[in-house]
């Protein structure tokens, strides 16, 4: 169990939500993984170990999620480890899911929710940063990010639109911001473009002197290729 990773924790977790009907994602605002079905939204934290940072994590995330869930590995003797009747009251008394996660000597993986999250007994402190974290989670294509990462290149949903501006540019050439938004490019294109937030665009006059045509910079370039395994 000490070789196991945070982010070895998300397959497992992933699939499990995966297969209950959430639309799963990784590394959201903050969160380890943030599930969505039908408008409720699930957040689940990600330890090697039963913690109290994994406890205030948790409690933090409740202030923006209808449910949330700790997640931790299996203890090296499975369910006859005398923490978890612990774990299991703790997690009863704070309202907090609890899900072990267990591995074989194969790498399979196995998931049990030990304790579901009771409907908060308190109304949602934190509405904005609620907000935050539905937007983003909905803005992103796919589940690119593993939850539980650290020191790896994170792919926001800004990021992601932005190198698909870019790689249209890069394939098709320069264009002006709704001809890329015809090609397929994101509904805020011109705002991409316009205000070029990560240094990636050059404009240019176009031939009538009245519209500018955008092409990537070799900065745009470099992160196209630096993200294109996440693409």
């Amino acid at each position: 169990m000490e070789k196991l990773l945070e982010s070895d924790l998300y397959g497992p977790v992933r699939d499990y939500l995966q297969a209950l009907g959430y639309e799963v994602k990784g590394e959201v605002k903050g969160c380890d993984v943030t599930a969505m079905r039908d408008g409720e939204l699930i957040v689940v934290e990600l330890k090697r170990g039963f913690t109290l940072e994994l406890v205030y994590q948790a409690i933090d995330r409740q202030r923006v999620a209808d449910g949330v869930y700790v997640a931790v590995p299996l203890p090296r003797r499975g369910y006859m480890s005398p923490r978890i009747p612990e774990m299991k009251s703790l997690c009863r008394r704070l309202e907090l899911g609890l899900i072990f996660v267990g591995f074989t000597g194969r790498g399979i993986a196995q998931v049990d929710v030990a304790v579901h999250p009771k409907e908060a007994s308190v109304p949602r402190r934190d509405r904005k940063r609620r907000l935050a974290v539905i937007r983003e989670h909905e803005s992103r294509t796919g589940s690119s990010n593993t939850g539980g990462v650290t020191r790896k290149k994170i792919l926001t949903a800004y990021k992601e639109q932005a190198l698909n501006v870019a790689r249209l540019l890069r394939d098709q050439g320069p264009m002006r911001a709704e001809d890329v938004r015809k090609q397929g490019g994101p509904p805020n294109t011109g705002v991409i473009l316009g205000r070029n937030a990560l240094g990636w665009f050059d404009r240019e006059m176009d031939a009538g002197g009245r519209r500018y045509l955008y092409r990537p910079n070799a900065k745009a370039l470099e992160a196209l290729a630096e993200y294109e395994d996440l693409l």
